[in-house]
């Protein structure tokens, strides 16, 4: 399994004959100590038209230094990675080739950067030698801040043909001190002569022109806002861009299984699929059936496993909010087990549905889409087309709660004010796509939306407790056992609060549907 750390750094040229100022003397550091000059080399890995690269990822094996081994970095934001790390023995093996021996990427780091691969294969790109002098940045106290790194660095490019380049540079990277920090550092290295570097990595500076002359990375860059009479389908583009760029961001670390990961991919799922839904006249027909079915599917392929988190979490808190007169028989084991029956197995549908050909044809269909010429009704104005769809959007949440209102309490009722929430989700998303237009009208109605969505999913929430709870309370109660007591408690509290939501629901619904937050769709 791969370790990690978030590498926080900023990187500078400098002239050969660049003189490093004194670092002791910038706030909050006692000392600046320069450790051991130590020879690095590190052998980086990418496909022939450098998807990885494109898209700032980092695959590479170095040796030489404290951290020798594989190295994967994951762009976070500007200035920010996650580096992940395994040893030199953890690649799958060694084949000979006429340019000596080629080491194989590790297959867990493979996985992670499949998404983009694609079917790409792997192959070395680059070699770096570094002669690197590090200055270590500790307070008072002796806690390592910053290091300041100082790399003289010669590079080539492996394959046909080969570039080789030579240059010095200064790295700042960020330990166990503040932000700030980077910032006092920079001011002192560039008053003494730096300048700040205009690629975020080495790697970048090697493959300059080769990038350059290439397709960019994979998600195309976001437009310029938008006016009311850019193309109607610029605009929705535009938000489409944002999903996909999530979708992406999260695919990694899905695989990896951090926190809130899945979510994160499923959010983006559910907007894209709700965005071709509503704005299905801007696009090809045939196109948005597609996306819709398999973003569907892939969302579904995700929901198991989140799911039984939310409600292990969910359930804990209700039991430990219950007096302990009211806990009878161990119903905190009872619940986990009935939850975690399905887990890894859940986990191991959406592994297997990320590494499947129809995971990545989704994903190379969504770039096509997002890169694709507009036409049609795309290409008319966005003030004249998107308002309307918006309102079409509106118009069936209103339909969907008044049919709702018309119906006895009960599992009819319920079912529609689930379906009524997902129409809240759709005009929600909606209205964020077109938000760019209309500023702060779209933000106000964004937020109703919001409310709608809050208070309808506190109902499904509860309604989906409430029948696991009856199940799981009839066959305790059939088998004799004392957590039956416990559960039907619970099941009691569900019940009580998906009504409460419901009529907290329809009391907010005359100031949610209000018009004043709708004539700007007019």
């Amino acid at each position: 399994m791969a370790t990690g750390v978030r590498e926080i750094e900023r990187k500078y040229a400098v002239e050969p004959t660049f003189v490093l100022p004194k670092l002791g003397g910038v706030p909050g550091v006692a000392t600046a100590r320069t450790r051991r000059a130590v020879s690095l080399e590190a052998v980086y890995f990418d496909t022939d038209d450098l998807r990885l690269a494109r898209n700032r990822i980092t695959l590479r094996r170095r040796t030489g230094g404290s951290d020798a081994g594989w190295h994967l970095k994951l762009p976070v934001r500007v200035g920010e990675r996650d580096e992940l790390q395994l040893p030199l023995d953890a690649a799958d093996g060694v084949v000979d080739v006429a340019a000596g021996a080629r080491h194989t990427p590790p297959a867990e780091f493979v996985d992670l950067v499949s998404v983009h691969l694609r079917g790409g294969e792997l192959r070395p790109v680059a070699r770096l030698r570094t002669l690197r002098t590090a200055r270590r940045l500790r307070d008072a106290a002796g806690v390592d801040l910053a290091e300041v790194v100082d790399d003289q660095v010669s590079a080539q490019t492996l394959g046909e043909a080969t570039v080789v380049s030579t240059w010095r540079e200064i790295e700042v990277e960020l330990v166990d001190g503040k932000r700030g920090l980077l910032d006092d550092v920079g001011e002192l290295l560039l008053a003494a002569g730096a300048v700040a570097a205009a690629d975020s990595s080495k790697l970048g500076r090697l493959l300059g022109p080769a990038l350059a002359a290439g397709p960019g990375p994979d998600v195309p860059p976001l437009p310029r806002r938008p006016r009311r009479r850019a193309p109607a389908g610029e605009v929705v583009r535009a938000y489409l861009i944002e999903q996909v760029r999530a979708l992406l961001a999260a695919d990694p670390r899905v695989r990896l299984d951090e926190p809130e990961a899945v979510h994160r991919m499923r959010v983006a799922c559910r907007r894209a699929r709700s965005t071709l839904r509503t704005f299905a006249p801007l696009f090809p027909a045939d196109t948005v059936t597609l996306l819709d079915e398999e973003l569907r599917d892939l969302a579904g392929a995700l929901s198991g496993a989140r799911d039984a988190e939310v409600q292990i979490a969910y359930f804990d808190g209700r039991l430990a909010e219950l007096p302990a007169d009211l806990v009878a028989g161990p119903v905190h084991e009872t619940v986990s087990a009935h939850l975690s029956t399905g887990m890894a197995a859940a986990r191991e549908e959406a592994l297997t549905m990320l590494r499947s050909d129809r995971y990545f044809a989704l994903v190379a269909s969504l770039l096509t889409l997002v890169r694709a010429p507009l036409t049609g009704a795309a290409r008319r104005p966005a003030g004249k087309v998107l308002p309307g769809l918006v309102h079409r959007a509106d118009r069936r949440l209103g339909k969907k709660v008044t049919a709702a209102a018309g119906l006895p309490v009960g599992h009819d009722r319920d079912e529609l004010l689930h379906s009524a929430r997902k129409q809240a989700k759709r005009l929600r998303y909606a209205v964020e796509a077109v938000t760019p237009l209309y500023g702060q009208d779209a933000t106000a109605l964004v937020g109703q939306a919001e409310r709608a969505q809050e208070l309808l999913g506190t109902h499904q929430d509860a309604t989906i407790a409430r029948d696991l709870l009856r199940g799981w309370g009839v066959a305790a109660q059939a088998q004799g056992d004392p957590t039956a007591f416990t559960l039907g408690v619970l099941l009691g509290l569900e019940e009580c609060r998906g009504r409460l939501a419901e009529r907290d629901f329809f009391d907010a619904w005359p100031r949610i549907s209000a018009a004043k937050y709708r004539r700007w769709l007019d």
